[in-house]
């Protein structure tokens, strides 16, 4: 039963994989304990896993992962950038708790910004690598009245480089993955031709026993 729930799952993931990954990264923005790298991680590993490396590949993976993941980060982005932006540090202060981000984070994103050269390549960064929250970078832009086409360009080139880092390594990963598996299978077989050997072979031996019991 377990394993049909998961094939079926996984049947859903792979037909509806643009429209799993859009709805997932968007929740992923607005839920902030569901990571967006399980959602690109899990989806990728099912639907390139023993895909050959080619330009084909490649564009379903830009296709399928990488451009509706970006549209839902930056769409989803942009829940928390309004709040800020309307309602400002207030909603940071009283929220801060349930949103997993503090407003000494949120300062901290400014504070970056106010160093770096140019805003614009520091949001860049932030968003290709994810080692800065993502919804402390949405409100700081939203408190700061960040322009928002910029926003959203920069949120969503970002997120495609990150996006397209996760889906690469999934991909490998998902062929290592069968390679090892394959190789895991074929010690199995010979493991079972091996028994299958060793208990014919004592079967025979307790006959032949048998036999020269009875001739003695």
């Amino acid at each position: 039963m377990f394993t049909t729930m998961i094939k079926t799952i996984e049947s859903l993931i792979i037909s509806n994989t643009s429209l799993t990954v859009f709805l997932g990264c968007i929740l992923e923005q607005i839920i902030v304990p569901i990571p967006a790298s399980l959602i690109v991680l899990s989806s990728t590993f099912l639907v390139l896993k023993g895909t050959s490396f080619s330009l084909a590949a490649l564009g379903t993976l830009f296709i399928k992962i990488v451009i509706p993941a970006s549209l839902g980060i930056t769409l989803g982005s942009l829940v928390y950038y309004f709040l800020a932006y309307k309602l400002g540090m207030p909603f940071i202060e009283r929220t801060s708790k349930y949103l997993g981000v503090s407003v000494e984070d949120v300062e901290d994103v400014g504070k970056k910004v106010d160093e770096s050269y140019y805003d614009e390549i520091f949001i860049f960064m932030a968003r290709c690598v994810p080692v800065i929250p993502s919804i402390a970078v949405n409100l700081f832009c939203g408190l700061i009245k960040y322009d928002l086409k910029k926003y959203l360009i920069i949120t969503f080139l970002g997120s495609s480089v990150q996006i397209l880092g996760w889906g690469i390594l999934a991909w490998f990963s998902g062929n290592i993955y069968l390679l090892l598996e394959n190789k895991i299978s074929d010690i199995g077989n010979i493991m079972t031709v091996i028994f299958i050997v060793i208990v014919i072979y004592f079967i025979i031996m307790k006959k032949r026993e048998m036999k020269r019991e009875k001739g003695q």
